[in-house]
């Protein structure tokens, strides 16, 4: 098991690719921290955690908010003594045409989605830090290599996702933290299911693939889990396209890209 008796830290674990990380995570032989505002799908997730012969821990908290970050780690530190990992996962999504995104909606995903995401990292890499060993992992998306028209301020929190893994890998690689970044394409989560249980959308999604399929959770799942791991020991500021090929596909640049015929408000992961 590549991660036996590691502490790790997962941010938006209680659905999607932060709930599959936290059981691959877990079967590989990890401890979870399952931080998430959503209590109660958490409680799934911890089952799921409990399953695999590992140990959950629910911190119910708000990603964006700097206090709630430090008390992420505390708690952590009270259950399993230490923190050897953090999945940086939780986002929200608010679609709008940009002429009509009001300052709210740009504000709290980007809270969410690119502060939250330095704070928390930066709140568990103390620990790491002092530990001298640690490797936090950032999700973004093909949305942030190139713009998902309709998704708001999406693209842009992802794109911001991909320069905070870049810089914390170059400022802390020395004192034993690595960070990376992990870029999934067409994945189907519980804030894509409204597309995907549209059949002709479903399958115009997949179409623009080269491999011709969407990905699962579980797929990004075991790339976030190799980068905990020490087997990526000499992977730093990477960021690593888990898509399928899309983000390289000729079809992925059709301007306002109609997916199956329909054209979606937004295509955001």
């Amino acid at each position: 098991m590549i991660l036996e008796n590691k502490k790790i830290i997962i941010t938006g674990g209680s659905s999607g690719i932060g709930r599959a990380t936290a059981i691959v995570a877990a079967r590989e032989g990890a401890d979870i921290s399952i931080a998430d505002i959503d209590r109660t799908e958490a409680e799934v997730t911890a089952e799921l955690v409990r399953a695999e012969g590992r140990t959950p821990l629910i911190i119910e908290m708000d990603t964006s908010k700097g206090d709630h970050a430090n008390r992420m780690v505390e708690e952590t530190l009270a259950k399993f003594n230490t923190v050897d990992g953090i999945v940086c996962g939780a986002i929200k999504l608010r679609p709008s045409a940009l002429e009509e995104l009001a300052e709210d909606e740009w504000d709290m995903v980007m809270d969410v989605g690119l502060k939250g995401y330095y704070l928390c990292a930066q709140a568990a890499g103390r620990v790491m830090l002092e530990n001298g060993k640690g490797s936090i992992v950032f999700l973004s998306s093909v949305g942030g290599v190139q713009p998902y028209n309709g998704a708001g301020a999406y693209s842009v929190a992802k794109a911001g996702t991909i320069m905070l893994g870049n810089l914390f890998g170059v400022e802390w690689s020395n004192r034993g933290v690595r960070a990376n970044t992990v870029i999934p394409g067409q994945v189907r989560t519980p804030m894509t299911e409204e597309m995907f249980s549209d059949p002709e959308i479903s399958a115009g999604r997949a179409s623009v693939v080269p491999m011709k399929r969407v990905g699962l959770p579980e797929e990004i799942a075991e790339v976030c889990v190799f980068l905990l791991s020490d087997r990526s020991s000499y992977v730093n500021a990477a960021s690593i396209r888990v898509d399928g090929g899309l983000s390289e596909s000729k079809l992925m640049h059709i301007p306002g890209r109609n997916w199956g015929g329909k054209k979606l408000e937004y295509a955001a992961d």
